[in-house]
This record gives structure tokens, C-alpha cells and sequence, in this order.
């Protein structure tokens, strides 16, 4: 049975960080002996870092997790001069009404983190 170059270098990496089985890597043992050209390019290759995955998945909650905090700020700031009350003395009133700078403040930082969330989409998406 022939065992192609490509197969080889595609079990490699599994080989050297432990993650293949004990044929593969025997495969993999034989195929370098006979072809020490590949053999030294194996011998190149980084080992591949074991925590590497971990701090991937670390990473990815917390930017996933500071994506969510902004997103639901700026749900909070853009509805929150939105809020009434309605009681038997004025009916129907905006919380916030008598208090115009303070709307506009609260329109602002629902600017703001409308902007962080447009800006990080536009880091993060695909390329078109």
C-alpha cells in the first residue's frame, strides 16, 4: 500500500502533539525513515502548543461576553428615556420628561455604544 506525501503531513501535526493513534503514528514513523527529505521538514515543524485551544476558548467567552454587555447597554440607554408611569393624578407621563439634558445624555451613550457594537460587527464579519 502506497501512503501519499499529503496524508503524512496531514497526520503530522496530529502525531506530534499526541492526539493520534498508535498506527497512524507508526505510519507516520515509517514514512519519515524512508523519506528523510520530508523527515526534516517534520523535524522543523513547531510542536503544536497544548493550551493553545484553552486559551482560544477564553478569549472567544470573553469577547463574546463584553459583546453582550454592549449590546444590552445600548438597548438600556436607547429605551430607557422611552420608560413612563401611569398614575391617577397625571395619566400618562415619560419618566424622564422634565428632564431634557438628562434625555439627551442617555441619547448619547446609546450613541456610543451603538458604535462600539457597529464597529466591532464590522472587525469581526467576513470579508465580502
Amino acid at each position: 500500500m502506497t501512503v501519499h506525501e499529503n496524508v503524512i503531513l496531514d497526520l503530522l501535526p496530529a502525531v506530534r502533539a499526541g492526539h493520534a493513534s498508535a498506527e497512524s503514528r507508526s505510519l507516520v514513523e515509517e514514512y519519515l525513515h524512508t523519506n528523510p527529505k520530508l523527515a526534516t521538514y517534520a523535524a522543523l515543524m513547531p510542536t503544536p502548543d497544548p493550551e493553545l485551544e484553552l486559551r482560544t476558548l477564553k478569549r472567544t467567552r470573553a469577547e463574546v461576553g463584553r459583546h453582550g454587555w454592549n449590546k444590552g447597554m445600548a438597548i438600556f440607554f436607547t429605551l430607557l428615556p422611552l420608560s413612563f408611569v401611569i398614575d391617577e393624578q397625571t395619566g400618562f407621563r415619560f419618566l424622564f420628561g422634565n428632564y431634557p439634558g438628562l434625555i439627551v445624555g442617555m441619547a448619547v451613550c446609546a450613541t456610543a455604544f451603538w458604535m462600539r457594537d457597529f464597529l466591532y460587527n464590522r472587525r469581526w464579519s467576513a470579508p465580502k
